[in-house]
């Protein structure tokens, strides 16, 4: 065994144990043999190329869909519902967004002009920005996967981008925007990664009017609380303990919450339980009191309630990962040669 062969085969280590079994050394006589001469070469190295379709292959193997074990199945269906639930939160956002802007403009009905026609484009971006989110959404639930990727990959760029813009204003901003940035970066890279050729593919046209009807009632039922219309609800006032959960992350926290408990006291698939520990983990961490690092006074009984709430996501999170480990089927290590 040359050096050439031993690099392949430490790259090779990146596939799951059942793949390597069945296929290292078939897949190990082909690159040496693409390789050619390169193999007599003084230390010779697998190309980037080679190394980069190995990661391709892992990821898609342990991210298994259709014909996969039961054990990367289930695995690939948990990130997939993690892909769906994060666009699916991304795109009630994006409704309430369209719905305060137009607000602002003096779309709706029985509402004034609030600002002046010169100033109008900030309100017009945020539409687009939250179009493209909820476009993206439809099309992964329409089954449109390419699109899908496409506009959620430009959502989370124009998200990174504005963000490096801030944070050179206002270096401040990388601490208050990061967990934000955290909680819609893991279902756009879930979406990327699970959703491979393999994947099942699910259409529900009805799913795609879901966010509207959420976006919808959160706003009829969070009004009397939040500034969704330019209210003003004051650190130091009581109903800012109310407000911190009907405000759209704190009732997601709560939806988290509930959820978690019925999958962990029923007996529900590991996907799902995989599936919320992943939405519940970066949202735990986007609810936590970073931008009240400095807080005192009233401010605190603010951080006092996100605290509460990370806290309680990230035990969710531990106790869904642990009961999901113990129902997970074991990877079933054939023989070498496959027998």
């Amino acid at each position: 065994m040359n050096l050439l062969e031993q690099r392949y085969r430490f790259i090779l280590k990146m596939l799951p144990a059942p793949y390597r079994a069945e296929r290292e050394e078939e897949m190990v006589e082909a690159f040496l043999e693409g390789a050619g001469h390169a193999c007599d070469e003084q230390n010779a190295r697998p190309s980037w190329r080679e190394v980069a379709s190995i990661a391709a292959l892992a990821i898609r193997s342990r991210l298994g869909g259709l014909g996969a074990a039961p054990r990367y199945r289930a695995i690939g269906d948990a990130v997939r519902l993690a892909a769906l639930l994060g666009l699916g939160y991304q795109a009630v956002i994006g409704w309430i967004t369209t719905a305060f802007s137009l607000r602002t403009l003096g779309y709706l009905p029985g509402q004034s002009l609030d600002i002046t026609p010169d100033s109008q484009l900030p309100a017009l971006v945020s539409i687009a920005k939250s179009l493209v989110w909820i476009v993206a959404f439809a099309a992964l639930a329409l089954g449109k996967m390419r699109a899908a990727k496409l506009l959620a990959t430009l959502g989370l760029l124009y998200m990174l981008v504005m963000a490096g813009i801030d944070a050179v204003t206002w270096p401040r901003l990388v601490i208050d925007s990061g967990p934000q940035i955290l909680a819609t970066m893991v279902p756009v890279l879930a979406l990327l990664t699970a959703y491979h050729p393999d994947a099942p593919v699910r259409r529900s046209l009805p799913m795609t009017a879901l966010p509207l009807g959420l976006a919808a009632l959160y706003i009829a039922i969070s009004l009397p609380f939040t500034n969704t219309w330019g209210m003003t609800v004051m650190p130091d006032q009581p109903e800012v303990w109310v407000a911190s959960w009907t405000e759209l992350q704190g009732l997601t926290v709560a939806a988290l919450l509930i959820a978690g408990l019925l999958c962990l006291m029923h007996n529900t698939k590991p996907a799902w339980r995989l599936g919320l520990a992943i939405v519940a983990a970066p949202m735990a961490v986007a609810r936590s009191p970073l931008f009240l690092i400095d807080a005192e006074g009233p401010m605190q009984t603010l951080a006092i309630t996100l605290i509460i709430q990370s806290a309680a996501l990230l035990m969710l999170c531990l106790m869904l990962i642990i009961a999901s480990l113990r129902v997970l089927p074991g990877p079933a290590v054939p023989l070498r040669g496959g027998r």
